[in-house]
């Protein structure tokens, strides 16, 4: 096991921005409202952008040739999805991307319009050099990615089932190099999301957006690999629902 995980920092919005990323989100996609259920009083708020939506992505900071490599895998969510980046040197990007922040984080989709500033970053790559290894970039872009598509954690999942050993998980972020305070902790990796807001029906191991779980922190023999580097067939699948691409006609089906 790897002598320590680097977990994706769930970005929390003030109950005040919050309200003003819903009211931004609504007004650029319209399907992100979710009216109340009858077993629900209040009514959700989805973070998708427009289906079919290009957006312009611009780097803030950071090396040439991990610039480089992050846009590389950032376009493979653009096979399963109908949805386009398109990396510049934009006077306005949607995501806008720095390497000297800490850890690694994104914006979830459109709660990024809540971040004016355009010297602002909206995603931050931690640990990403030049020469770390492809599985190192995959795992990390393509999760960052999914977050800015408007995908959450995995483990947050309800339905997740994780025996977890509180006490060891506090005592392990609670030390270097995270030094979460316990608030922290439940908020990044204990709390589970309301099923309302939660990407897959059923748990999976394999999703991108799942950061890996040793089973120091668990009960029982129970473990998550470290091998999440590329994208489950349920992220296919779930991005596809989320982004549909329009039908071909005849001629493109031949094609």
């Amino acid at each position: 096991m790897p002598e320590s995980i680097r977990p994706c920092i769930d970005m929390r919005l003030s109950d005040d921005e919050k309200e003003q990323a819903q009211y931004l989100s609504m007004i650029a996609n319209p399907d992100n409202y979710v009216p109340p259920s009858p077993f629900e009083a209040a009514a959700e708020t989805k973070w998708l952008w427009p289906n079919g939506s290009t957006l312009r992505v611009k780097f803030l900071d950071g090396d040439p040739v991990v610039q480089k490599r992050v846009e590389e895998f950032a376009h493979q969510w653009s096979k399963y999805a109908n949805i386009k980046f398109n990396f510049g040197n934009h006077g306005f990007a949607q995501i806008r991307i720095s390497f000297n922040q800490r850890g690694s984080w994104s914006y979830v989709g459109t709660q990024s319009l809540t971040i004016f500033n355009q010297a602002t970053p909206t995603m931050n790559f931690g640990w990403l050099e030049p020469d770390s290894s492809d599985e190192t970039y995959a795992g990390v872009v393509l999760h960052e990615f999914g977050h800015a598509l408007g995908l959450i954690h995995e483990h947050q999942n309800p339905t997740n089932g994780i025996p977890w050993n509180k006490e060891a998980v506090y005592a392990y972020y609670m030390g270097p190099p995270n030094n979460w305070s316990k608030e922290y902790i439940d908020h990044n990796v204990l709390k589970a999301y309301p099923k309302s807001q939660t990407q897959y029906s059923e748990f999976d191991t394999k999703s991108i957006m799942l950061y890996p779980i040793p089973n120091a922190h668990t009960i029982g023999d129970w473990s998550v690999d470290w091998d999440n580097d590329e994208l489950s067939e349920t992220d296919k699948d779930f991005i596809k629902s989320l982004y549909p691409f329009p039908p071909c006609n005849d001629d493109e089906a031949k094609g």
